[in-house]
């Protein structure tokens, strides 16, 4: 059991490294495209498919859109350090305590808002500011993976909840 949670301990910290990562990558975009935001418009036709030449792209909405998707990977990283701290106390030996349902909870329900808000960030910037509409499909899938994640996690809180209830009722009878 230790070598599993160890795995995947590893692969949080893997995760909250890269994640960290690519925000300051998005941060350095967003920098980038306020000094220059005319330079970017192949940038926003490779990452966003837009409809047609034809359409007029707002160029001045790239930034802001690179800045709020760091915000959302800082909410993301705060999420997986709390399902790290869960974890690691799992690894530990503490199997069940009175805030690990609290704590699998938040992680899973995080997950969650962080994929409906990057689906609903990537849709209305694609849509109304980049005129992308095939950018409802292309998330798709991401949305998907991310979000069974959060449900997983909260299917860990639900099974955490019943242990702890269990336990204390065997701590009280005799």
């Amino acid at each position: 059991m230790r070598y599993h949670l160890n795995i995947i301990l590893l692969a949080i910290r893997a995760m909250i490294i890269v994640i960290i990562v690519y925000t300051g990558m998005q941060l350095f975009k967003a920098y980038a495209t306020f000094l220059n935001p005319t330079g970017f418009e192949n940038t926003i036709r490779e990452e966003f498919d837009t409809f047609s030449k034809g359409f007029d792209i707002s160029q001045g909405a790239l930034p802001y859109f690179y800045i709020l998707y760091a915000i959302l990977l800082g909410y993301l990283v705060y999420v997986l350090i709390t399902l790290y701290r869960s974890f690691d106390r799992l690894q530990k030996g503490e199997v069940f305590y009175k805030k690990q349902a609290a704590e699998f909870k938040r992680a899973g329900g995080g997950i969650i808002i962080f994929a409906k808000c990057k689906y609903l960030l990537f849709c209305v910037f694609g849509v109304f500011f980049f005129r992308s509409f095939s950018i409802f499909i292309k998330e798709i899938p991401m949305f998907l993976v991310v979000y069974f994640l959060g449900k997983l996690v909260l299917v860990l809180y639900y099974l955490a909840e019943k242990g702890t209830f269990l336990k204390e009722e065997n701590e009280l009878t005799i």
